[in-house]
This record gives C-alpha cells, sequence and structure tokens, in this order.
C-alpha cells in the first residue's frame, strides 16, 4: 500500500483521546443522574440509562472519523506498471510585441486580446513542446522549447512592447527565428503560430516563408486589427495622461495587412485565421487545425503505479457515521396493559462488552495498519536513496541515477527525490533530464530543496553558456553572443529565484555578482573589438560619415532635452549622452590615422626611370595632412569639451560645442571629398530638403514639432549654404589642374597588333561639368542663405521656391557629370569606389581628378536620401527616448 499524503495518518492518533472524551461524558451524564434522584426512582422518572447503545454510538463515531482520516491520506494499493509516452508537436507562439499591437481596436487592445487567447490555447497542448518569440524591430526567444506550461505562461505574464530589443515590426526576421529555433532533424510536425497585425518594414517575410516551407514548417498566421479605418496608438505618460504616436508629426495609424499574412500561411500550407476586430478562440483553431498533426515521442519511461482505494475508505466511513445517527440514544419505553407484546429484556451486559471489544479492536487495527503501511512506503524509499547516494559519492552517477527513479517509483513525486534524480543525471552529463527534474523540485514547499534547485538550474545555464562562448569568448560572433547572454539571463533569473526563497544563500549572491561583473566586462571587450573592426573595414570618406552621423544624433539630442522639464529620467539620457559623446571623442584619432594613410605620398619610381630633376614628393602631402590634423583637434577638443558639459548637465553650452565640432568635421569633408562625390552628395542633401519643406508647406507636420523641424532644417540648409560657396572655388581650381584641351582633330585609333598590351580606358572628361559649377556656381549662395534664413523665421512657403531654384542648378552642373560606359558581359563586377580619397586641392601635376561614374553618383544620391531618412528615424526614437523608459544598468 502506497499513501499519497501521508501526513493525514498522524491525526489518527487524536482518535483515543477523543474516545476518553466521549467515556469521561458518559460517566458524567450517570454521576449527574444519580445525584438528581434516588436510585430507585430513576427508573421510573427516566428512561433505561442504555449503556450499551451509548457504547455502539461512540464506537460507530471513532470508526467513522478513523475511516475518513484514512481516505484522506489517500491509499493507493493493487499495483500495475504503466508505459509512460510523452508525445507532442514543437510549437512556436511568435508574438508581435510592436507598438501598434497597443492599438484599442480590440479589448482592452491587441497585445493582452493576444496573450490572452494564447493562455487558452496552451490549455489545448498537452504534451506539446511550446515556446515564445516576441518581436518588433528585432526577434527575442522569451521562451525555448518547453513543456513546463507553468515556465511558459509566467514568462508570457511579463511580455510587453519593451520585450523586443528596438521598435519596429520585421516579421521576416521573427519567422527566420522561429525557424532557427526548432530542430533541423525531426519526428513530429513543426508549427509556426504567427499573431500579429500584419504592419511590416521590409524585412523579406515572404522568403523567410519560403525557408520555412523547405523545412516543412507549417505558419498559422493570426491577424488582430481593423483592416479599414485602423486605430491610433495610445501612449501614456508616468501621469496616465493619454495621447497618440506620431511620426513626423502626424498621428500614426495602424491597420491590419492581410494580404501579406494569407501569402505567408498559403507558402508553409498553414492558415490564416482573420481575427480581425470580433472575438476569436485560438482553442477552436487548435481543433480545427493543429490537432490533427503528427506527434512524436519526446520521453518514454515505464513507471509502476497503484490503483486509487481512498473510494472504499470514504463509503465505510459515511456508513459508519450514518449508522451511529440511526442508533437511538435510549431504547424504546415498553407498552403497558393489552397491548405489550411479549418481549424478552434485552442482554446488556453481552451487549456491553461487544461493544467495548469493537471500539478497541477498531482503534488499534486502524492506527496500526495505516501507520505500517505508511512506514513501508517510506522505508523502501529511503533504501534505494541511501544506495543512490553511496553510488554517486563513489562517481557511479548512471547507477545512482537508476537507484532514485526506484525511490521515485517507491515514494512517487516527492521533490526531494526529483532532486537527488537531477544531481546524478547533471554529474552524468545528461543536463536536459537534469533541468526538467530540478524544476519539478524547485516546485517544493520545503525551503532549502527549493532554492538548490534554483540555485542549480543558475549553474547550469551559466555552464552551457561558457561551453557556448569557449576558449575564446572576446572572439564570438553576435549570434552567439546573444544566444550567450540569454543563457546567462536565465542563470541570473534562477540565481534571484533562489535568493527570493533563500535571501541567505551566499553562492548564489556570489555567483550573481560574478556573472554580472562578467558580462559587463565581455560587453566593454565586444563594443570595443566591433569599434576596432569598424575601423578597419571603413575608408576615410566612411569613417567621416559615420562620426559625422552620430554627432548630429547627440547634438538633437542635448537639444531636445534643453526643452524638457528637470526630472531623474532626463538627468540619466543625458548623462548616457555624455558617455556616448566621450566615446565618440576616441574614434578622431582612428580618423587622423586614416587622414595620414589617404594622403601618403606615392612610392617613389625606381632609380633608373626617375628624373634627376623632380622634387621630392611629400612636401605639399605632408601640409594638407597637418592642415586636417588640426581641423580633427578641434572636433576632438570640442566633444571632449561636449562630454564634460553634458556630465554636468550643462546642456546649451554642450550644444553649441558639439556645432562646432560638426563645423570641423565639415571642413575635413570639404577638404578630402573628391569634387563629383562632393557635387552628388550636395544635390542630393538639397533634394532631400526640398521634399521635406514641401511636406511641411502642404500640412502634414503639426505645429507641436515645428520647432525641432526647423531648426534642422535650418541648420540642414546652412551646410548646403557653406558647400554651395566652397563649389565654384573647387572647380577653378580643379580645372588649373587638368591639362589643357588637345588642339585640332584627335589622331585616328593605332590599330591592335597581336602581342601588344590593352589600351588604358581614357580618363573621363570633367571640364564641362567643372566649367558649368564656375559659372553657376556663384549663383547658389544666395540661394541657399536665403532659404536657411527663411528656415530659420519659420517661414518654409517663403524658402521653398529659393531651395528648388538653387536644386535646379545643382542638378544642372551634376548632368555634366561623365555616364559610366556600359559593361560587356554579365562576369564584369561593378565599378568599386576608391579607398583611398587624396584631396583635390593637391594632386599630382598632369594628374586628373578622381573619378565617379553617373551610377555611382546616382548610388550616393540614394545613400545619402536612405542616411537622411534614417536619421529622420533616430530623431522619432529620441523622442520616444525621453518619453519612455530610459536603459539602465539591471538590477541583479
Amino acid at each position: 500500500m502506497r499513501w499519497e499524503n501521508p501526513i493525514w495518518l498522524f491525526a489518527l492518533w487524536v482518535l483515543p483521546l477523543l474516545a476518553a472524551v466521549f467515556v469521561h461524558a458518559h460517566r458524567r451524564r450517570s454521576a449527574a443522574a444519580r445525584r438528581f434522584a434516588d436510585p430507585a426512582m430513576i427508573g421510573r422518572l427516566m428512561p433505561p440509562s442504555g449503556i450499551s447503545r451509548a457504547w455502539i454510538k461512540g464506537g460507530l463515531l471513532l470508526i467513522g472519523v478513523a475511516l475518513l482520516v484514512v481516505a484522506a491520506a489517500r491509499p493507493r494499493f493493487g499495483g500495475y506498471f504503466e508505459q509512460i509516452s510523452a508525445r507532442g508537436v514543437d510549437l512556436f507562439v511568435v508574438l508581435d510585441v510592436s507598438r501598434s499591437m497597443l492599438a484599442e481596436d480590440v479589448a482592452p487592445n491587441r497585445l493582452e486580446r493576444a496573450k490572452s487567447d494564447i493562455r487558452d490555447l496552451l490549455g489545448k497542448l498537452p504534451g506539446d513542446r511550446v515556446g515564445l518569440i516576441a518581436f518588433a524591430g528585432a526577434p527575442t526567444v522569451i521562451v525555448p522549447l518547453t513543456t513546463d506550461q507553468g515556465f511558459f505562461l509566467n514568462a508570457l505574464e511579463g511580455v510587453n512592447t519593451s520585450s523586443a530589443p528596438r521598435g519596429g515590426s520585421l516579421i521576416g526576421d521573427a519567422i527566420r527565428k522561429a525557424t532557427e529555433s526548432l530542430d533541423v532533424t525531426r519526428d513530429r510536425d513543426q508549427v509556426i503560430v504567427l499573431i500579429t497585425d500584419g504592419e511590416d518594414q521590409d524585412s523579406f517575410p515572404l522568403e523567410a516563408a519560403d525557408v520555412a516551407a523547405e523545412r516543412e514548417i507549417k505558419i498559422f498566421a493570426v491577424g488582430l486589427g481593423d483592416t479599414d479605418e485602423g486605430r491610433r496608438i495610445p501612449v501614456r505618460d508616468e501621469a496616465g495622461n493619454v495621447r497618440y504616436l506620431k511620426h513626423e508629426g502626424q498621428e500614426v495609424w495602424s491597420r491590419m495587412d492581410e494580404r501579406l499574412l494569407k501569402e505567408i500561411a498559403l507558402k508553409t500550407s498553414g492558415a490564416y485565421i482573420p481575427a480581425r476586430t470580433r472575438a476569436y478562440d485560438l482553442g477552436q483553431i487548435y481543433e480545427a487545425h493543429l490537432a490533427g498533426l503528427t506527434r512524436g515521442e519526446i520521453q518514454t519511461e515505464k513507471r509502476k503505479r497503484y490503483a486509487e482505494r481512498f473510494q472504499w475508505f470514504v463509503f465505510f466511513g459515511l456508513a459508519a457515521l450514518l449508522g451511529e445517527t440511526l442508533v437511538a440514544s435510549y431504547p424504546r419505553p415498553i407498552p403497558t396493559g393489552n397491548d405489550a407484546p411479549d418481549v424478552a429484556p434485552p442482554r446488556r451486559g453481552r451487549v456491553r462488552r461487544f461493544g467495548r471489544a469493537a471500539v478497541t479492536a477498531g482503534l488499534v487495527l486502524a492506527a496500526w495498519g495505516s501507520a505500517g503501511f505508511a512506514a513501508a512506503s517510506v522505508r523502501e524509499a529511503a533504501r534505494h536513496v541511501r544506495e543512490g547516494m553511496r553510488q554517486f559519492e563513489r562517481g557511479e552517477y548512471a547507477e545512482a541515477a537508476r537507484r532514485f527513479a526506484e525511490a521515485d517509483v517507491a515514494l512517487p513525486d516527492d521533490p526531494r527525490i526529483a532532486y537527488d534524480r537531477a544531481c546524478a543525471e547533471a554529474a552524468g552529463g545528461d543536463a536536459d533530464k537534469a533541468v526538467e527534474l530540478f524544476q519539478q523540485a524547485a516546485l517544493a514547499r520545503d525551503e532549502q530543496v527549493a532554492a538548490e534547485s534554483h540555485y542549480n538550474l543558475g549553474s547550469l545555464a551559466a555552464g552551457k553558456a561558457k561551453s557556448l562562448f569557449g576558449e575564446q569568448p572576446e572572439a564570438a560572433s553576435p549570434e552567439v553572443r546573444q544566444q550567450g547572454l540569454q543563457l546567462l539571463g536565465q542563470a541570473v533569473a534562477h540565481y534571484r529565484d533562489c535568493l527570493r526563497v533563500r535571501a541567505n544563500h551566499a553562492a548564489a549572491r556570489h555567483n550573481l555578482e560574478v556573472l554580472r561583473q562578467w558580462i559587463k566586462h565581455m560587453q566593454q571587450i565586444w563594443a570595443e573589438r566591433d569599434r576596432q573592426q569598424q575601423r578597419e573595414e571603413l575608408d576615410l570618406l566612411q569613417m567621416l560619415e559615420m562620426i559625422t552621423a552620430e554627432q548630429t544624433t547627440l547634438r538633437q539630442a542635448a537639444q531636445a532635452a534643453t526643452r524638457e522639464g528637470d526630472s531623474p529620467r532626463r538627468r540619466q539620457a543625458v548623462s548616457q549622452a555624455g558617455e556616448r559623446q566621450r566615446e565618440l571623442a576616441e574614434e578622431i584619432q582612428p580618423l587622423k590615422d586614416k587622414i595620414r594613410e589617404a594622403l601618403a605620398p606615392p612610392p617613389p619610381a625606381p632609380s633608373g626611370g626617375a628624373s634627376p630633376q623632380a622634387p621630392p614628393p611629400g612636401a605639399d602631402s605632408d601640409q594638407a595632412v597637418e592642415l586636417l590634423h588640426g581641423f580633427a583637434d578641434r572636433a576632438h577638443q570640442s566633444m571632449t569639451q561636449a562630454a564634460e558639459q553634458l556630465a554636468d548637465q550643462d546642456l546649451a553650452a554642450a550644444v553649441q560645442v558639439q556645432q562646432q565640432s560638426l563645423d570641423a568635421l565639415e571642413d575635413i569633408y570639404l577638404a578630402v571629398a573628391p569634387f563629383p562625390q562632393f557635387l552628388a552628395t550636395t544635390t542630393a542633401r538639397q533634394q532631400t530638403l526640398v521634399e521635406r519643406s514641401q511636406t511641411v508647406v502642404q500640412g502634414a507636420e503639426e505645429s507641436s514639432d515645428h520647432e525641432l523641424d526647423y531648426q534642422a532644417l535650418s541648420h540642414e540648409q546652412t551646410v548646403i549654404h557653406r558647400r554651395s560657396e566652397v563649389l565654384p572655388l573647387r572647380a577653378e581650381q580643379e580645372l588649373e589642374q587638368l591639362p589643357p584641351p588637345v588642339a585640332g582633330p584627335a589622331p585616328p585609333p593605332k590599330s591592335a597588333q597581336p602581342g601588344d598590351e590593352p589600351a588604358a580606358p581614357a580618363p573621363p572628361d570633367f571640364r564641362p561639368a567643372l566649367e558649368k559649377a564656375v559659372e553657376l556656381g556663384p549663383r547658389i549662395p544666395p540661394l541657399t542663405r536665403r532659404a536657411a534664413d527663411e528656415l530659420k523665421n519659420e517661414r518654409p512657403a517663403a524658402a521653398l521656391p529659393d531651395q528648388e531654384e538653387a536644386l535646379k542648378l545643382f542638378r544642372e552642373i551634376a548632368d555634366l557629370l561623365p555616364k559610366q560606359p556600359p559593361q560587356d558581359g554579365p562576369s564584369q563586377e561593378p565599378p568599386k569606389e576608391p579607398q583611398d580619397q587624396q584631396p583635390q586641392h593637391q594632386p599630382e601635376a598632369g594628374q586628373p581628378p578622381q573619378e565617379l561614374s553617373q551610377q555611382q553618383a546616382e548610388a550616393l544620391m540614394r545613400k545619402v536620401r536612405e542616411r537622411d531618412r534614417q536619421y529622420r528615424e533616430k530623431q522619432q526614437e529620441l523622442q520616444q527616448f525621453r518619453r519612455g523608459a530610459v536603459a539602465v544598468e539591471k538590477d541583479w
């Protein structure tokens, strides 16, 4: 016999005390009756005392209570062996947590409604492995595939719009992440349940669905939201006030894109569920689409089971209590007269002896039998545990795990035995099985067992991360870093759970601090390696553009913070901006190295071909390097000063100094950028300014954002004005360096002879563009100056004609740049941009300016437009950053 709740058996020791109370009460009633009247009169005043009836009623009551106590202990006997096989599918729930999911066209909003329906779906997935991925601008695995539904539900509760690393809505990346997280080799169906409003930002979701279809992964897409008008996205501040999300000053309306979700489901042989704004049940989706999937065995084991027998004890216990109520306390009075039947008097002595024997026997048998069976079960389990502990100490972990499993059969579902099995499995190398058993043991009521289980779960996760990083974690790839940090995050969570159960667990607190320091140290190393790799990969102009873009973003952040009221959130954001400013200042020295490398003089010609009258090379180049290094030093000094002012919360002074650093960087660009690239980027930026001014004039932006937009537009137009002033001077300088045109007709081409080397292509002719720049260049600065002044005074309608006229002149000059000749054959590579740029004001004698084809110019213009779009997105993120949560160091 086995007992499910043997603790109840200790209540049987109360029965003798209860019997003594009954005997004492009966004796007190008899003594009271004798004091009430003379013994000769008691028989006439009162019915017979009925001592035997009292013993019978008391015995039935005690037996009934004893049987119910035994039933509460849930006895089980009649053992049998059962083959337990957990079968199921692998299912990833991919949940959109972008800010558009906060729209309230579905009550209370799309995200909370999706979480509620995921809970309903979870109840339909017994035995299935379920995982959770949250995505917005990037996907994050919140819960890997697991059968622990409690863990899944706890993780689901904490999912919100901050669960993804950055904003946006990249459905394709989420599908790819789920596909990578599913096993490649499988014996069961694999499913992705995608819950989103269908908005995507160029993440190529259909291509991701094709990859999933190749692996036979079905995608069931659930579309949430209104497909007609859409809904605005509410944003609540700290005071609870509601406003609506805006993009470039216009309220964002989120509409569901059904077409995309239908195509994704169709490609993978899945299904599209148009939930829209009505109520829907994911449980019905399971019954309609998922119930018939192929389920493979996840684990199989043979366990001895015992049948539940508490029903018998409940039945006989209730019968005894019912019998006690049917037995009268006193016998019926014997009728007198002619109607009295001839009834023999009862044999009281015999009944009394029988009642006493029944009560005594019932109490003794119940207490002895129940305690004996419980003790036998516990003794058998304890014996297996002792043997397992001895084998564990000898290093025989497989045998120890087998012994602990036998103890689990003898005393099922004991968290302490599950903990011992987990330790043996972990020591034997089966970490997955150990994690499953530790999770069971962590639910124990015993604080020590629960705390040690959480501690070991943290240690297993940390060990898995350590093996993933390898011997050189500093050289880990970004994917390995992300996976390893996710595992370390799980380890941290388990250590914190351990401390939540036992606050004085020294080992967990020590490991928690070690992990915190290690993660912080490695993130610094990874950031430095990434910066160094970026320095090596970028050329001079690319690095200069990167530093300029970062400095512009920091200046905009500081300028926006000046309009905010003082608060701890703002002070923390400004301090972080100061740290970023200090890190950016460290990039100036690599920029100076790039300048020196780009302007290094060419190596001297061999002695046989050198002219004895040629001047020594490098004099002009050294002067150019010295001049540009002076600009770079000025930028570095301004950035360092701005970082100190940001640390002191002096925002107004920091914004002015940051502008000085931008001016110094612009001076470097004006010196090193080749004329064709200089002209192409300036034209593209002017075109972007015209488009933005047209948008403002047409009323697409609201007045609440005008101040910030006008300042940004005016500053950008001022930069274009500086370039327009330099443009004719650069063109005149380039024309002076060009060789004079050849007079007379061009010589006929020489016929190619066998063995001759192919003739070098003729250099591109920049003379028409340069001459046009000299002619039209002086007309552009007055236009750009007036446009900048009008924008500064918040008059975009007055600035727009001058901007359009300046753009027309820039295009007229840029159209004369030489066209790239068509390439023959598909195997030729596209033209590459020059890596080492020479300053155009110091070329070698007779050397033409560097070449930039029309295709390259158009590519540059597209690149500048894209960078401007990203810049505007960063401005919006900065506004959300200031109004939303500020990232801080984790409180471990």
